[in-house]
């Protein structure tokens, strides 16, 4: 099962982080209203599917109304819909300040970020109680205290050195760490139990903790070569990292999220007034794709298909040698009956009345 909005938004952050560093580095030259396009094109997708997801709820009515808490999804995508809108207008933002070198100030441009902020707060304390999935939520609210001491520090309303302006985000990279560390001891246990486990549920926590793994190494890693490379701006510039080096490891936690996105099934069927799964509509329209991904496919040596082969023999003549002898147990129980019934009949006829 692929989640289409984690697809979404993982391919436009790799694809903008890409032509964000080289475009800082000015290994290109190009415009940041192109480098700030995938983000456009994410935004406008979410804008685009929840106007029509809300439109086709409101029409359908109570009647139509089949799927699992529709209630609760609309208003999910109305709290989608408005943060989208208040990060799009960030990001308008602060491309035109940087495309036009305007004299904004930087707290004015992360102004609807705040208000995005105190939305997704509200937003996580929701989800909660309708137990849905808030991960941008959550990573947008744990760092708002970041959000908002960066653009202070661009300002230069505080003097603080870039590894206290992180503090928030390294809290959070704490807490993350704690997350993978409870991963993997379930991974340890799902393996060591000796309960009949599914293969399928031990083989989904181990990929899961190897994928955060992957995940948390090496977006570290970027967070603090950047850290780095912000302290160290009056240094001499041969000695920088350019930003392109410092972005590789964002570029590979970005591909580890992105496949993270296969396998997922929390998403909202009401985007674009669907009423379902993205999957499930492709998999009716190509039910050939359905036959192929319900079969699974084992390739044996010709050793291993032999034993197999010979423990099928065994086993089918075990099966039916079970079965004669039960039919033998069979006819002996009924020809015993019918010698009883006979001596009884007989007792009876030779009794006098």
């Amino acid at each position: 099962m692929l989640c289409f909005s984690r697809f979404v938004v993982s391919c436009s952050l790799l694809i903008f982080s890409i032509l964000f560093a080289l475009r800082i580095d000015e290994y290109i030259k190009i415009s940041y209203w192109l480098v700030f396009l995938p983000l456009f094109i994410w935004k406008f997708l979410v804008v685009f599917g929840a106007c029509i997801g809300i439109f086709v709820w409101c029409k359908n009515g109570d009647g139509n109304r089949i799927i699992r808490t529709p209630d609760n999804d609309c208003q999910a995508l109305i709290i989608y819909f408005v943060m989208h809108i208040l990060l799009l207008i960030f990001e308008l933002l602060i491309c035109d300040k940087l495309e036009n070198r305007l004299e904004t100030r930087w707290i004015t441009c992360f102004t609807p970020l705040l208000i995005c902020i105190l939305i997704s707060s509200i937003s996580c304390l929701w989800s909660l109680k309708a137990q849905r999935n808030f991960l941008i939520q959550g990573f947008i609210s744990a760092n708002g205290l970041l959000f908002l001491f960066f653009p202070f520090r661009l300002d230069y309303f505080i003097t603080w050195r870039y590894v206290i302006v992180f503090i928030p985000i390294w809290i959070s990279l704490c807490v993350a760490l704690i997350f993978i560390v409870v991963k993997f001891i379930l991974a340890i246990i799902y393996r060591c139990s000796q309960r009949a486990l599914s293969n399928y549920r031990e083989l989904s926590t181990i990929t899961e903790a190897i994928t955060y793994v992957v995940l948390f190494i090496p977006f570290s890693t970027f967070l603090i070569l950047l850290v780095n490379r912000l302290d160290c701006e009056d240094a001499d510039q041969t000695k920088k990292l350019s930003f392109t080096v410092i972005a590789v490891p964002l570029w590979i936690a970005l591909i580890a999220w992105l496949t993270l996105s296969f396998g997922a099934t929390d998403t909202n069927p009401w985007w674009f007034g669907l009423q379902r799964s993205l999957c499930e509509i492709i998999l009716e329209q190509c039910p050939s794709l359905s036959i192929y991904f319900n079969n699974r496919f084992r390739f044996a040596s010709d050793s291993s298909r032999n034993d197999s082969m010979s423990g099928l023999t065994i086993s089918t003549a075990v099966k039916n040698i079970e079965t004669i002898d039960a039919n033998k147990l069979t006819i002996v129980n009924t020809n015993n009956e019918k010698n009883l019934t006979s001596q009884d009949s007989s007792m009876s006829l030779s009794e006098p009345d």
